[in-house]
């Protein structure tokens, strides 16, 4: 089983996904079914109707990319321990940065059912 990617449309300059299952290039405009039911966000193949999600393990450091950004930004602006000023925000940064990296550059599975 490959992985789909997303690459770059160079006719709209947007980013587009590749099916895992058929290879097809796939604008995110022409995804009509979207399962929102777990924490692991499906989208089905408008091509081969297969069903396909962000990499597990990459869609949880996402999360905790995010939600350290979150929680460093909430003790900086309460000023909670002040004297880690620096260290909450360059942690911040570190997690916006993984976030933002899976964001662009992830793997996409597809869906066993």
């Amino acid at each position: 089983m490959e992985l789909g990617v997303l690459e770059k449309d160079p006719k709209r300059n947007k980013m587009k996904l590749t099916c895992p299952n058929c290879k097809t290039i796939i604008a995110t405009k022409d995804i009509k079914k979207v399962n929102k039911d777990s924490l692991f966000i499906e989208n089905q193949c408008p091509s081969c109707q297969a069903w396909f999600c962000l990499n597990k393990t990459q869609t949880i450091l996402k999360i905790v990319g995010i939600s350290l950004l979150l929680i460093t930004s909430l003790l900086n602006i309460f000023n909670i321990k002040t004297e880690y000023s620096l260290a909450f925000s360059i942690i911040g940064f570190i997690g916006i940065f993984i976030a933002l990296i899976i964001t662009f550059f992830g793997k996409y599975d597809a869906v066993k059912k």
